[in-house]
């Protein structure tokens, strides 16, 4: 029997993808195009990007069986 990637693992890999990379971009278009400077915005633009990227990769990894 051939494995098969768990749907759960397969589906929040995509969403928390989807997440990690709206938040970087949200980061990235407020960094450049920003009017006034926010460290509160940018440290957690950076928090949620970087723990929904991370889980991204991790639960990808799983489902591969690596």
């Amino acid at each position: 029997m051939a494995d098969v990637p768990s749907l759960t693992l397969w589906v929040l890999a995509w969403l928390f993808l989807f997440i990690g990379l709206v938040a970087l971009t949200v980061l990235v278009v407020y960094t450049r195009y920003g009017r006034e400077k926010s460290v509160q915005l940018s440290v957690v633009s950076i928090i949620i990007a970087s723990i929904f990227l991370g889980f991204a990769i991790h639960f990808f990894l799983l489902s591969w069986g690596i």
